[in-house]
């Protein structure tokens, strides 16, 4: 049995734990909890969920990237899985033992999504691991956590029945919304002024039809207000000599980043702010390294089933950028933002700024898991899967996965910086750079929160 990172395995107890007391909801998702279901509804849910399992089998067996699965007997694993789908009745406890199953490999990208839900739920609210408090990043104008008073910045310490960790949180999340979504949550909240109190949230029902009309009715803000609108990246500038620069994802093409260094242009100095960047395209990765270097750089070592690719970033020359350069990262930078912020620190090229990122760093791909979607279907009747199929071992030797990067200076929001839409990491990094920039002047920027809307308090204090 392979060893097992932390995160990895006291997420796996969160789903066991979760899978046997849960009451679980209908896959249609409506709130109803665990009752009485047809012999034949029962036996339908079972089929599919071996069947689910047996096509992941499949690929494991070909794609996955250690052909000794960390020291785990797949077949054994597969037997004792079926098993426990046999004992199982509905879809999302047996959604939710082929998760576990997928869990038990213990890295950050080999997961399964189920297939999705006609009607989605909506909390309300979004959270966040910033230092090890998870706090309230987002509330949504008019929805439900805020008519039930949950305000930004304020702290969680309990979510129905589980304490939020940073090695954790993320499976909360992956509970809460595509295993097993809740028609309410509870939550131990302890706000701005110290003192907790115990709310509940029910959860929201988003129809097709609702998901229709909110989506018209943002393209119809959009052309009122352009700046509304979502970018893979803006750039703003401090001074005459200093940039900063938000990349939202690098899911994007090389293109959007020549664009963006493009806006840099003559600048001495850039802060480059990764924080919420999940990550994206290696290529796109590579191509971003290359514009601060004046030479070819090796990002790591990519360890697949039969090789190992050497991953070198291709300078830019004389496109490079060679001011000085602060890059930002919170918890939720993971995978290709890790990967560029820790070369800027293993290349001693630029300070990283903020709070520990996410450790979630593999190749993958995604499956579907049903032939339907593979002959152009739209939607998966048996959801999808993640698969690694490469380890990154960085240019020092060690790796990120599990731990994350570790920034050169620790700064992050408190909880009252994030209700006054403050942004105290961007202003310090702007001091890094010569300038002066307060803490609500960086919040302006709107790299940590959205720019307000209609409806929103900063709107209504403007009228």
């Amino acid at each position: 049995m392979a060893r097992e990172i932390p995160v990895m395995k006291q997420a796996r107890l969160l789903i066991a734990k979760w899978v046997t007391t849960a009451l679980f909801l209908c896959l249609s998702a409506n709130f109803a909890g665990a009752q009485d279901i047809s012999a034949s509804r029962v036996r339908l849910n079972r089929d599919r969920g071996l069947q689910i399992l047996s096509t992941i089998k499949d690929i494991m067996k070909t794609e996955y990237y250690d052909s000794k699965f960390h020291g785990l007997d797949l077949d054994q694993h597969v037997k004792e899985t079926k098993a426990r789908i046999k004992e199982l009745d509905t879809a999302p406890q047996i959604f939710t033992a082929i998760a576990q199953f997928l869990l038990d490999f213990n890295d950050s990208h080999t997961w399964y999504l189920p297939p999705d839900r006609i009607n989605q739920v909506e909390y309300g609210f979004s959270m966040q691991m910033i230092g090890n408090a998870c706090r309230v990043v987002e509330v949504k104008p008019g929805g439900n956590a805020e008519k039930q008073g949950l305000k930004v910045g304020e702290d969680l310490s309990d979510i129905s029945g589980y304490s939020p960790r940073r090695n954790s949180l993320w499976a909360v999340i992956y509970l809460l919304y595509s295993l097993d979504p809740r028609p309410e949550l509870t939550l131990s909240v302890i706000g701005l002024d110290g003192h907790t109190r115990q709310m509940l949230i029910p959860a929201r029902l988003v129809t097709p039809d609702d998901r229709k009309r909110e989506s018209n009715r943002r393209k119809e803000m959009e052309k009122q207000r352009p700046e509304l609108k979502s970018k893979p990246y803006k750039c703003q500038e401090v001074n005459s000599g200093l940039i900063a620069c938000k990349l939202y994802s690098f899911s994007v093409e090389t293109s959007v980043i020549d664009k963006m260094m493009k806006e840099v242009g003559d600048h001495e100095k850039m802060i480059l702010d990764l924080r919420g960047n999940e990550g994206g395209h290696l290529l796109t990765e590579s191509h971003l390294t290359g514009y601060f270097f004046d030479h070819d750089v090796k990002i790591g070592s990519e360890i697949r089933r039969e090789k190992t690719i050497e991953r070198i970033a291709k300078s830019r020359k004389a496109k490079a950028f060679n001011g000085k350069l602060v890059v930002l990262v919170d918890s939720r930078s993971a995978s290709a933002s890790e990967v560029f912020a820790r070369v800027m620190q293993i290349e001693k090229r630029a300070q990283v700024v903020g709070d520990t990122s996410a450790g979630a760093v593999m190749t993958s791909v995604t499956y579907p898991l049903d032939l339907n979607v593979m002959l152009g279907a739209r939607e998966s009747v048996y959801g999808w899967m993640s698969i690694t199929i490469g380890d990154l071992v960085m240019s020092d030797g060690q790796r990120l996965e599990g731990t994350g990067v570790v920034p050169d200076l620790i700064n992050v929001p408190s909880g009252q910086s994030l209700a006054e839409k403050s942004d105290p990491t961007l202003a310090f990094a702007a001091s890094l750079c010569g300038a002066h920039l307060s803490e609500a002047e960086a919040g302006k920027f709107y790299f940590i929160a959205r720019v307000p809307e209609k409806g929103d308090e900063d709107e209504k204090d403007d009228n």
